[in-house]
C-alpha cells in the first residue's frame, strides 16, 4: 500500500483559514459580504477535496505531481487570489501577497521549475487586480500595491533559489540512496557467496558433510511433524581411485561436477526442490567420490526408481574432459526412513545398503566375465546300430548332422 505523506495536505487546508478568515473579519475597508465569503469557502472546499481524491487514488503519482503539492498550490493561489478579487472589492494588496503562503507550503516538494510557474500566476493575478494603483502615483493604494510587489518579487525569487537547493539535495539523497541500495546488493551477493563456500564443496555444488547432515536433520524433524517419509542414499563412483589414479586432479573435478550437475538434475525433475521452498539440497559430499542423497517424501519403491533415473542419466552419457570422453558407473544404495530411528541408526543403515549394492553389483560382475559352458558335439552315426527310431513326438525336434 502506498504511503501517503497528508503534512502537506493539512497544512493546505490551514492556509485556506489563514488566507480567507482574516479577510472576512471587518479589519479591512471595504467588508466582504456574507455571500462573497460562503463562495470562498465552497471553493476552497471542492479544492480540498479533489486534492484529497488525487492522493487516495493515486492520480498524483500518475500525472507526475507526487503529493499533489503542484495542484494544491495552484488552486489555493487561483482561489485565495484570483477568486477572492473576483468575489471581493479589494483595496488593500496585502491580502493577496498572503496567497504566497501556498508556494511555502509545497516547496519542499516542488521543482524550481514549477515553483516558477505558481510565482507567474500569481504575479499575473496581482497586476491583474492592482496594476492602475501601480502606474497612478496619485492613487491612494500606490505606495502600498508598489511595496506589495517588491515584497512578493522577493519571496517569489527566495523561494525559487530554495527550491534549486532542495531540488540539488533530492537528487543527492536520490544518489546515495542508490549508492546504498547497490552497496546493500554487493553485501547480500558476497554473504550468499561466502555462505555457498561455507557450506558446499569447493569442486561442486554439493554440500559438505556437516551441513548435509544438518540438512538430514531438519528433513528428519520435518517428516516427524507432518508423519510422512523420506528416503535417504549414498551413491558412489566405482573405482573412484582408480579414476583419480589414471586421469589426475583436473580430469576428476571435471567428472564430479558434471556427476552432480547430472544427479540435480534428476531431483529438480522430480519437483522437490519446488516443492521444499526452494531450500532443499540433495547432496551431500560424504567422502572421495561418495555422496549422500536425500529425496523428501518418497518411499523406499520412489527412491529405487530415482536410484534407477540416476543410473541411466550419468551412466549411458560418457562425460567430456581434458582427457576425451570418460565413462563413469555408479553403485547407490537406498533405504528409507521410518519414525522413531535416529540419525545415527539411518546413516548406518544406508551405510549397510551401499554395500550390499557393491556386493550385488561385484556378483553381477562377475557373473557376465564368467565363460559360459558350451554343449558337447554331437557324434555322426557310425552304422545303423548306432541308430534309433524316434518316437512321434519327436519328428518336430531339430535334427543334428
Amino acid at each position: 500500500m502506498r504511503h501517503l505523506n497528508l503534512k502537506n495536505y493539512f497544512s493546505g487546508i490551514g492556509a485556506y483559514v489563514v488566507c480567507l478568515v482574516p479577510a472576512m473579519l471587518p479589519i479591512f475597508e471595504p467588508v466582504l459580504g456574507l455571500d462573497g465569503a460562503v463562495r470562498l469557502a465552497m471553493a476552497a472546499i471542492l479544492a480540498s477535496v479533489l486534492v484529497a481524491l488525487m492522493l487516495v487514488t493515486g492520480f498524483d503519482e500518475r500525472v507526475g505531481d507526487p503529493g499533489a503539492a503542484f495542484t494544491q498550490s495552484l488552486l489555493g493561489v487561483a482561489i485565495c487570489a484570483g477568486l477572492y478579487a473576483l468575489l471581493a472589492p479589494l483595496s488593500q494588496p496585502q491580502i493577496v501577497l498572503m496567497s504566497l503562503l501556498w508556494l511555502a507550503i509545497g516547496l519542499t516538494r516542488l521543482s524550481p521549475r514549477r515553483v516558477a510557474v505558481l510565482a507567474g500566476v500569481y504575479l499575473v493575478l496581482y497586476l491583474n487586480d492592482f496594476a492602475y494603483s501601480l502606474f497612478d502615483p496619485r492613487d491612494a493604494r500606490h505606495g502600498d500595491a508598489l511595496y506589495t510587489l517588491l515584497v512578493s518579487l522577493t519571496l517569489c525569487t527566495f523561494m525559487y533559489l530554495r527550491a534549486h537547493d532542495y531540488a540539488r539535495t533530492h537528487d543527492e539523497h536520490a544518489e546515495l540512496h542508490d549508492a546504498n541500495t547497490r552497496q546493500a546488493e554487493e553485501l547480500d551477493e558476497a554473504k550468499r557467496r561466502i555462505h555457498a563456500m561455507t557450506m558446499q564443496d569447493m569442486d561442486t555444488i554439493a554440500l559438505k558433510y556437516p551441513f548435509f547432515r544438518e540438512e538430514l536433520r531438519r528433513c528428519k524433524e520435518r517428516t516427524d511433524n507432518s508423519g510422512g517419509t523420506f528416503c535417504i542414499g549414498l551413491l558412489e563412483i566405482d573405482h573412484f581411485a582408480g579414476l583419480e589414479q589414471r586421469y589426475g586432479e583436473m580430469v576428476i573435478k571435471q567428472i564430479l561436477r558434471e556427476v552432480v550437475e547430472r544427479v540435480t538434475k534428476v531431483m529438480a525433475k522430480l519437483g522437490l526442490e519446488e516443492a521444499d521452498d526452494g531450500s532443499y539440497h540433495p547432496l551431500g559430499r560424504v567422502g572421495d567420490g561418495l555422496y549422500g542423497l536425500i529425496l523428501p517424501r518418497a518411499n523406499l519403491k520412489g527412491g529405487r526408481a530415482c536410484a534407477e533415473q540416476l543410473h541411466r542419466m550419468v551412466e549411458t552419457q560418457a562425460i567430456k574432459t581434458m582427457a576425451g570422453l570418460v565413462n563413469v558407473n555408479l553403485t547407490i544404495g537406498i533405504v528409507e526412513y521410518y519414525p522413531g530411528e535416529s540419525l545415527d541408526e539411518l546413516l548406518d543403515m544406508v551405510g549397510g545398503a551401499l554395500e550390499k549394492a557393491r556386493i550385488q553389483h561385484a556378483q553381477e560382475w562377475q557373473a557376465a566375465q564368467k565363460p559360459q559352458p558350451q554343449a558337447a558335439p554331437v557324434k555322426a552315426a557310425r552304422d545303423h546300430t548306432d541308430l534309433r527310431l524316434l518316437h512321434y513326438k519327436e519328428y518336430d525336434a531339430p535334427v543334428h548332422h
